[in-house]
């Protein structure tokens, strides 16, 4: 999607697309602190076992992030990034 695609100031767009960044970084360290956590527990398990738990893992992760990435896709092509770039980083406490 370009700029001219979706209508909107470079900003917002880039706003848009740091959010989105920021969103996966936040998914993903929440991932990373919860598998380090259980490790302990997990240690029984063969490699291949330990992948397909991280696999699940990142498959949930991609599907939890599916509506809130094209919420802000969306958002960006009608030009009402501003507002909703604030609000899911309120949600989530993302850095600005």
């Amino acid at each position: 999607m370009t700029r001219t695609e979706v209508g909107s100031s470079p900003v917002l767009d880039s706003e848009v697309f740091r959010t989105i960044a920021s969103l996966r970084e936040r998914f993903e360290a929440v991932l990373g602190g919860e598998i380090h956590r259980v490790r302990g527990r997990l240690r029984n398990m063969s490699s291949d076992q330990e992948d397909v738990v991280e696999s699940l893992s990142r498959s949930i992760i991609e599907k939890v992030l599916q509506a809130p990435v094209a919420m802000l896709l969306n958002t960006a092509a009608a030009n009402q990034s501003a507002f909703v770039v604030e609000t899911v980083r309120r949600i989530f406490n993302l850095r600005t």
